[in-house]
């Protein structure tokens, strides 16, 4: 880890701890208290630690798109849509799928990346040819996602997937499966492409410098259009492992923000997918530890938030300043 990504890691543990016993004090709450719920709620046990790992795998799949995105110089806020879409088409196949779990699982996991693909396409699409803002065309297809996944299955779920379609788990007994390993090997893929590829090279000189980019004879808005497919198969993909893996079925409560708090995840690690990869096991640990803190010591659940939102604000911050 760099010298800077350690300060930035360092200055997000500090704001954690000083804004967090503030805002308990506030609440009326022992900071003492409330910080050793979150820990034992996020890693007390090997179930709380699957847990805790579940929400790193369901936030590490948006936040990687996001990530790509962001590396083009897109803003991709439609992680959230693109994670709905993904999930939707995973659970209305998976609902009508019988087969061998070696033809099943793959076969939902890749229709689940090509709907998040097509959903984040939607938007490179008119960003590529009509030079629409893709942050307000994401923010409009999130809303289309949620109300077309409500339309199309006609209630609040879907049936339950059959167990072969369900994804092994790593832990016995718990929701914990290989899609954290998915998750991990994609974090390390996509950390080649962007290094070590030309794909990756005009994707960056699309973002960082988009003027010389285009001079150089690189196509940006065909950039832009397959970067914010490929963004969105990654969200995609993410809503797939959560049908398959978690709920064996879609739900409309499928994501409580996945994809929202994935943008954050991605900047707080910097848009490096390793560092990424470790700021969703962070903020994992903050969202299932936020269920601890209100069970063991009454803290409220907007504690947690707050403390998300100022870790942001900070990050975000310190960059613009440095710019």
């Amino acid at each position: 880890m760099s010298a800077t990504a350690s300060r930035d890691a360092a200055i997000a543990l500090a704001i954690v701890v000083v804004f967090g016993s503030v805002a308990m004090l506030v609440a009326g709450v022992s900071p003492l208290d409330g910080f050793a719920a979150l820990l034992i709620g996020a890693l007390g046990s090997s179930q709380e630690i699957a847990e805790t790992l579940v929400a790193t795998t369901s936030l590490l799949f948006p936040a990687l798109g996001v990530t790509l995105a962001f590396r083009a110089g897109l803003f991709n806020i439609g992680a959230e849509g693109q994670l709905i879409a993904g999930g939707l088409v995973a659970g209305l196949l998976g609902e009508r799928l019988a087969g061998p779990a070696i033809v099943a699982i793959p076969l939902l996991l890749a229709a689940g990346a090509l709907g998040g693909g097509v959903w984040g396409a939607l938007a490179g699409l008119l960003r590529a040819r009509f030079a629409a803002n893709e942050v307000i065309a994401t923010l409009m297809l999130n809303i289309i996602a949620a109300l077309l996944a409500g339309y199309l299955i006609g209630g609040h779920e879907t049936t339950p997937l059959p167990p072969s379609s369900w994804l092994p788990a790593l832990i016995p007994d718990t929701r914990l499966t290989i899609a954290l390993l998915l998750a991990l090997a994609l974090a390390f893929v996509l950390r080649w492409v962007l290094r070590a590829t030309v794909i990756g090279y005009e994707l960056r000189a699309a973002g960082d410098a988009p003027e010389t980019a285009r001079r150089a004879g690189i196509d940006l808005a065909k950039t832009a259009f397959w970067t914010m497919a490929a963004s969105g198969a990654f969200a995609g993909l993410g809503g797939a492992t959560i049908v398959t893996g978690v709920l064996h079925r879609f739900n409309l409560a499928l994501s409580p923000g996945y994809g929202f708090i994935a943008i954050a995840v991605a900047l707080v690690g910097e848009l490096d997918p390793l560092l990424v990869t470790v700021a969703a096991f962070v903020f994992g640990i903050l969202q299932n530890g936020a269920i601890g803190m209100q069970a063991a010591a009454n803290v409220p659940r907007d504690v947690v938030t707050a403390i998300e939102g100022a870790i942001i604000l900070v990050l975000s911050g310190r960059r613009a300043f440095k710019r």
